[in-house]
């Protein structure tokens, strides 16, 4: 939801660092992961000022530990429940917090790399519209669609090299930039690819889906970039 224009008053960081009795690099922090709502919109910019009289809401736990979370979301399944289904299986303790957000989210149809995260370097870095991160695809679709369908995706920008052929099936390696998942499920959708299709994000950035296997989650560690 888009952030409404406010008047002069105090900084929001400021504001939520007296209201939850924390520092005021926590507050930020908070403020930029979506966490602090002011008069029922969410506010990511700890600099707005706010008037006295608004009301300010937090939603998420100051000290509480920001995660970033790694999923191998199957196809056909909703990322929250791959997410909640892996984190049992995975046994790291409570549940992951509600402010976890998918950034970039994986379509229903889709496999792959889903990732959480209410750490705010690492959503902001991920939602970076000017310096949108690599996305590396894998792309199965029959042999005989292949000339259109990869045609067409050249065509838009996305760059194409075949992997392999096997048993009428072809394995296309696809690199974009951004959060495109949706495009391209919507175009192969659109596509009516005859004896159907198969899309599984590999990689974002830097970081790829070794060694999860399908319906496995992780943490990511503190080396760990995008």
């Amino acid at each position: 939801m888009s952030e409404q224009h406010l008047p002069e008053g105090v900084r929001l960081a400021k504001r939520v660092a007296t209201q939850q009795g924390c520092s005021r690099r926590e507050a930020e922090e908070l403020i930029a992961a979506g966490a602090v709502q002011v008069a029922g919109h969410t506010v990511t910019d700890p600099a707005r000022r706010v008037p006295e009289q608004v009301a300010v809401q937090v939603t998420g736990s100051a000290g509480a530990t920001a995660q970033t979370v790694l999923l191998y979301k199957p196809a056909g399944v909703t990322a929250p429940a791959a997410l909640r289904e892996a984190w049992t299986l995975l046994r790291a303790g409570p549940a992951p917090s509600l402010q976890l957000k998918e950034l970039l989210p994986l379509p229903l149809q889709a496999s792959g790399l889903s990732v959480w995260s209410d750490e705010s370097p690492m959503v902001r870095r991920l939602l970076d519209r000017e310096r949108p991160l690599e996305t590396e695809w894998l792309l199965t679709l029959p042999v005989a669609a292949a000339d259109s369908i990869i045609g067409a995706l050249q065509a838009g920008g996305v760059r194409a090299s075949l992997g392999s052929e096997r048993e009428g099936a072809s394995q296309w390696r696809l690199v974009d930039k951004g959060d495109r998942g949706a495009e391209l499920v919507d175009f192969l959708d659109r596509s009516q690819v005859s004896g159907g299709w198969t899309l599984r994000r590999q990689r974002i950035g830097r970081m790829g889906l070794s060694p999860l296997a399908i319906g496995q989650a992780r943490l990511r560690l503190d080396f760990e970039k995008f």
